[in-house]
């Protein structure tokens, strides 16, 4: 009879608790917490050839003073992508724009010409030497304006005059002197962050010449000038993260002999075959850009995707 009574105590007990005579399946919970979804980055930054970083301002890299006929100059550059979480490797192009040409005052003008190449007088006030201008009245010098208004360029070897006609004014809306301004590119890479000294250290670098042909508006000549790259986006390489290339920018300003003053249709062939060779000045057309000069911007653009 004792026995009878517990067992009722105990099952009214589970029946009390809510448990209905059976137990609970084990569980347990662990909770994560904080859970993020944050987007990588294209990060470009570009070093000069001692590896000192911009990263935000990037300098002029060419400041070319009084250049000369055949003058050569260059630059190297290291670009490096600091970007994360891409699955493509980035594709970095370089891109040549805001091409602007004008004048520069020259030491001793000897004449100021208007638009029409017709001469006028000296401004007033007279703008200080190295100031430059993208306006008319030009100022000229003596075979600077032989060249592009006409006049004798010397002697023949009768002692006879050489009359030149003029090429035209060099200054103006087709910012003529860019058109003489050879351009040439060359990258290596990619290389590891640190792993390799810079651009400039290693002048028997793997480099590779890119191909500008499609950029050329005169493919007869062979050369890629400033103002056929202006507004074109031109493909260095691809860069994967953490890693980074050289670049070598060349340019050189051409002699521009009077063969390709008659090529390009500036002077007429009567005068070509027998006269000018006895100019007294060498490749006198090349004079038309004394004092002349060009700026321009580059853009160095790194993108996920190509450029169709």
């Amino acid at each position: 009879m004792k026995n009878i009574f517990l067992s009722v105590v105990v099952v009214a007990t589970l029946v009390a608790a809510g448990i209905g005579g059976t137990l609970a399946d084990f569980s347990d919970i662990e909770i994560s917490e904080d859970n993020t979804f944050a987007t990588g980055a294209l990060d470009l930054v570009v070093s000069n050839y001692l590896g000192t970083e911009y990263p935000d301002d990037v300098p002029s890299f060419f400041m070319i003073q009084d250049a000369y006929p055949s003058c050569d100059k260059s630059v190297f550059l290291d670009l490096h992508n600091y970007g994360q979480g891409w699955q493509v490797d980035p594709y970095c192009y370089i891109h040549i724009k805001n091409v602007e040409c004008g004048w520069i005052m020259p030491k001793k003008p000897y004449a100021w010409l208007d638009e029409t190449g017709a001469k006028v007088d000296a401004p007033d006030p007279l703008p200080t030497e190295g100031t430059k201008g993208t306006g008319y009245p030009k100022p000229v010098t003596d075979p600077e304006y032989v060249a592009e208004m006409g006049g004798v360029a010397g002697e023949d070897v009768n002692g006879d005059p050489v009359v030149v006609p003029g090429i035209g004014l060099s200054y103006g809306e087709g910012c003529e002197v860019s058109r003489h301004v050879d351009i040439h590119i060359e990258v290596a890479g990619p290389y590891d962050h640190g792993a390799v000294p810079t651009s400039a250290l290693v002048p028997d670098a793997d480099w590779v010449t890119l191909d500008l042909s499609d950029y050329d508006v005169d493919p007869a000549d062979g050369i890629i000038k400033i103002n056929e790259l202006e507004c074109m986006e031109i493909l260095l390489m691809q860069i994967p993260n953490c890693k980074m290339i050289w670049v070598h920018i060349w340019v050189h300003l051409q002699d521009f002999d009077e063969e390709a003053a008659y090529a390009e249709g500036l002077i007429p062939d009567t005068y070509f075959a027998e006269t000018y060779p006895e100019a007294k000045w060498d490749h006198w057309p090349t004079n038309a850009y004394q004092k002349d000069y060009v700026e321009f911007d580059m853009a160095f653009e790194l993108l996920q995707i190509p450029i169709p």
